[in-house]
């Protein structure tokens, strides 16, 4: 994969119309536990209560994005952090 962290983030940050309001993205690169190319991507949400059907359209928009920006033995996991968790975590 020859994809940076920083391009993936800046392509999430130019996602429309977005499910649910995210107020920053986290990306990572490298292989994963299996040495498989993988992406992780940490979506930032304004709330805490998101419905399950926004955050699943949000994570299919997230794997498609990155799946059209490297190839397809690419995994995506996507992580959500809610509002609260993320001032904890500042």
């Amino acid at each position: 994969m020859d994809i940076a962290a920083s391009t993936l983030e800046a392509a999430l940050r130019e996602l429309p119309e977005l499910p649910t309001p995210v107020s920053s993205w986290r990306v990572e690169t490298g292989p994963d536990s299996t040495d498989d190319p993988a992406v992780w991507v940490w979506a930032m949400l304004e709330d805490d209560e998101v419905e399950f059907v926004k955050r699943s359209r949000l994570r299919a928009m997230i794997r498609d994005l990155v799946e059209k920006k490297t190839d397809s033995s690419t995994l995506v996991y996507v992580r959500f952090r809610g509002a609260s968790e993320v001032e904890n975590a500042a």
